[in-house]
């Protein structure tokens, strides 16, 4: 008796628990002899501890081995804390919910809960015991839904392939053949615990992505691996690589009871956010593990479903996941990526960037899935993805200026396009054609040829702008205009965001129209006869209306901006002589800062045809952007629905450089507005305010002596 109670402070005194090995070799052998008393039983168990200590204990002692789907800790002493993917074995099971278990190899025995485990039969303790701890629960769950299935499982499937199995899986395979061993209620149970069973959390935590660094170079020294579809040598495969899949998709028909809890859940919540992590949730946990997203819980959403923020992992694995089937989510997705493209400069490099799209799409098969399960992977996750990612390419060659802004990454891409094999091979030729075709493309752009209403002879000015015709010189001006606006690019506008000494040829394109406005008002001053300065504004008030009808909105605004400028507007007398002031008031409308330009917004939004946009609001609103949100958020994560917001300004600035004006260039016409614009856009505004009082003054002495010679009779 004394054995049997030095034997049993080796295992957690609380729970009382004389194990002894016999028994169980009794009542495998279905001995008759069932009246053996207590005492003896003890005593025959003494003399088996004195030289059977726990740790080697006897398969035979063990009712089964469980998974732990859950964490446990806890601080009583006689509860055995574990965590998520463990594998225990059971020694006693209680009714009560409790079960006593213990580590393979370990003298310490505790209570654990029964609902935060699940027995396992002896080929998937084989199975599970032989990969890496932190894919246990996903390989348990895949293998319970495969048994799920309505096609039964048969056995001689994989018979001809016994020869290729390796040692360890022939082991597994023999292993699996043998009959579970049945189990029996232990001779001593041990006093149940009197802490109440807890209940395991309602969802899973996801797995962790175990690739820290998605920034892999890229060999392209074996055509074989842009394959990412190797031809199985076996049912079981060992080479782990991530698999990037989008989570909206796996949640796109919904049952009638999950939209109903989702219903509810936005109810109760008032979120989209809520409703979208739900799906997220859900979509993880009825896919198979060799299936799931690593990273889609490190992406936020705001209420419109729109990206917020996320790591750099997560946000490329969004990028090269596949476009959903539904039209809304599909368009939101399509935006994404052209977000992504447009500013991925402002958080990673294009080598980078580069180097993870070859990663993803070279990306091997998970480890340890059947023949069944490579197929589906292989046509519902490699193949789409692989598409995705030429897709991606093709959208930053074609819209993005890849070769522009990276030329050095167009032989690199060459390389891996060549390398890329059937059923892909014609779509990576077709992107090769492409970089070729932009690459020998002839930089200059071809002359417009003018339909016959518009071939007419401009009016010889001879330097003197109130002899030409307005028109003519509306039409000089858009199309100087829309040369300077086609050349701003979007790293431009992000770079103006930073600096606008860093953006050349955006500030070439708003310096313009201040050039515009200084011209228009020293043709005025400049003019000392009352009449011509009248005739003068006349002019300029008709070339805005004509600007006005062909959607030249940037010299219209340049040019009603000077007209309203204080030192025009002083001019009382010069006013009452001008004869389209009423027009000039209707133009005058479209410039008023309310709302945010909210007039020069409407009317450039409508345009239809040739445009070259007024741009001082787009500009006010990059700069608002960049100080309205952080670069990175407290948690680390980019925040994206900054870039988000810089691309919808973006693009909405420069829709309109695909459609060039249809307009002949006529060189003195052409040569009178670069002249002007140089000499007289270069004048201090001081000097405008000087001459401004000058002509002023001589108004005022002009109207008293019209005064005067009126009291005379005259």
């Amino acid at each position: 008796m004394s054995t049997t109670l030095s034997h049993t402070t080796k295992v957690r005194q609380s729970l009382h628990l004389s194990i002894d090995p016999s028994p169980y070799h009794h009542f495998r052998a279905s001995s008759s002899d069932s009246n053996t008393s207590s005492s003896d039983s003890a005593t025959t168990s003494s003399g088996t501890m004195e030289s059977s200590p726990l740790s080697s204990m006897p398969e035979e002692g063990i009712i089964c081995t469980v998974l732990c789907m859950y964490d446990f800790q806890s601080d009583d002493p006689s509860h055995l804390s574990f965590s998520k993917n463990e594998m225990l074995d059971i020694i006693t099971q209680e009714a009560t919910g409790w079960w006593a278990a213990m580590r393979r190899g370990a003298s310490v025995v505790g209570w654990i809960p029964q609902a935060f485990v699940r027995p396992l039969s002896m080929e998937m303790t084989e199975r599970l015991r032989n990969i890496r701890e932190e894919l246990r629960v996903f390989e348990y769950d895949a293998e319970q839904l495969y048994n799920s299935a309505p096609i039964s499982r048969l056995s001689c499937d994989l018979e001809p392939q016994r020869s290729l199995l390796t040692d360890t899986e022939r082991h597994v395979s023999v292993r699996s053949q043998r009959s579970l061993p049945e189990t029996h209620q232990r001779p001593y149970h041990p006093p149940s615990p009197k802490t109440p069973v807890p209940h395991p959390p309602s969802i899973a935590v996801p797995m962790k992505c175990m690739l820290k660094n998605p920034f892999c170079m890229y060999d392209i020294s074996s055509r074989g691996r842009l394959a990412g579809t190797h031809a199985p040598l076996s049912p079981l495969r060992n080479t782990p690589r991530p698999y990037y899949s989008d989570h909206e998709s796996d949640a796109e028909s919904p049952s009638a009871s999950d939209r109903r809890r989702l219903e509810k859940i936005k109810q109760l919540t008032g979120s989209e956010e809520a409703v979208s992590f739900i799906s997220i949730v859900q979509a993880q946990a009825n896919s198979p593990w060799y299936m799931k997203s690593r990273h889609s819980d490190q992406l936020r959403f705001d209420s419109d479903g729109q990206v917020r923020s996320g790591t750099t992992e997560a946000l490329l694995e969004k990028l090269t996941a596949e476009t959903s089937k539904d039209v809304i989510k599909a368009a939101r997705e399509t935006s994404f990526r052209n977000a992504f493209l447009m500013t991925f400069r402002t958080f990673m490099t294009a080598d980078q960037l580069f180097a993870a799209l070859v990663g993803v799409y070279a990306m091997e098969y998970p480890s340890r899935i059947t023949d069944s399960e490579y197929e589906e992977w292989k046509e519902k996750c490699s193949l789409p993805t692989q598409r995705i990612v030429l897709t991606i390419f093709t959208m930053w060659l074609e819209d993005h200026r890849l070769l522009e802004e990276e030329p050095h990454i167009a032989q690199r891409l060459t390389n891996f396009l060549n390398d890329v094999i059937p059923p892909l091979a014609v779509t990576a030729k077709l992107i090769v054609k492409s970089i070729e075709r932009l690459t020998f493309a002839s930089p200059c752009v071809e002359t417009p040829v003018l339909s016959p209403r518009r071939r007419r002879k401009s009016r010889d000015h001879k330097g003197d702008l109130l002899r030409l015709d307005p028109t003519d010189l509306a039409e000089q001006l858009s199309l100087f205009e829309y040369t300077l606006y086609s050349k701003v690019t979007p790293q431009d506008c992000l770079l103006y965001a930073k600096s606008p000494q860093l953006a050349p040829n955006l500030n070439n394109f708003c310096a313009t129209h201040d050039k515009l406005a200084t011209w228009v008002t020293f043709s005025v001053l400049n003019n000392d006869a009352l009449g011509k300065r009248a005739d003068t504004i006349d002019f300029w008030i008709k070339v805005s209306e004509k600007c006005r009808n062909m959607n030249n909105f940037a010299s219209m605004s340049a040019l009603i901006t000077a007209l309203n400028s204080v030192v025009i507007t002083r001019l009382h007398l010069t006013w009452a002589h001008v004869g389209r002031k009423a027009n000039l008031d209707a133009l005058l409308k479209y410039s008023e800062p309310s709302g945010g330009f909210a007039a020069f917004r409407n009317l450039q939004s409508n345009a239809e045809g040739p445009c070259v946009p007024f741009v001082g609001m787009y500009l006010t609103d990059i700069a608002h952007i960049k100080d309205q949100f952080e670069d990175i958020d407290d948690d680390g994560q980019i925040v994206f629905i900054k870039r988000q917001r810089w691309y919808e300004t973006i693009t909405q600035m420069l829709r309109h450089q695909s459609k060039p004006y249809n307009i002949g260039e006529s060189v003195s016409i052409r040569g009178f507005v670069s002249l002007h614009l140089r000499t007289n856009g270069t004048k201090d505004s001081s000097l405008a305010w000087t001459k401004s009082q000058e002509v002023q003054h001589s108004e005022l002495a002009h109207a008293d002596i019209r005064r005067g010679l009126e009291a005379a009779g005259f």
